[in-house]
């Protein structure tokens, strides 16, 4: 009786163990995430700005860039559709 005991309370331990391993290794993922996330945003941001700023000096080559987009999505719209 005194094994099983002692057995069961060794598994209670390790379980306790395992589970604070995991949830430091999943609290380290979800920083790392966040980390992540944020380079993203900000790298994202970064491209937005240089978009803005190219439109606004060539806005004729961007009117014809929309256009011609909005073209090729357009026929391919359609012609998914029309099966």
């Amino acid at each position: 009786m005194a094994d099983i005991k002692d057995a069961e309370k060794e598994l209670k331990e390790a379980i306790k163990k395992e589970k604070k391993a995991l949830n430091d290794a999943y609290d380290d993922m979800v920083g790392r995430l966040k980390k992540e996330q944020k380079r993203l945003s900000n790298e994202f941001q970064k491209e937005v700005e240089q978009a803005r700023t190219y439109v606004k000096k060539n806005p004729e080559a961007s009117l014809g860039i929309a256009l011609a987009s909005g073209l090729v999505v357009g026929l391919a719209l359609s012609k998914l559709f029309r099966r």
